[in-house]
């Protein structure tokens, strides 16, 4: 099977296709955050992911540490 090549005018409509979608897609998601308790409640998540991930990398570096040093 040979790979298709695009012209120009089929690479630059999907381009502007691309681009319209994203523009939907941002309306939704500015539409789904249009209450303040939404909102508060993805701050709140984005703050627990960044304390999750923060312990995560604390657990892995001390693993890393104790291996160094104990061998």
């Amino acid at each position: 099977m040979e790979p298709k090549v695009l012209s120009g005018q089929c690479l630059h409509q999907r381009h502007i296709t691309l681009l319209k979608l994203r523009l939907v897609q941002s309306r939704c998601v500015k539409q789904e955050f249009n209450s303040s308790e939404k909102r508060a409640l993805a701050a709140n998540n984005r703050r627990m992911g960044f304390i999750l991930l923060s312990v995560v990398v604390t657990f892995f570096i001390g693993i890393v540490i104790k291996r160094s040093m104990l061998g």
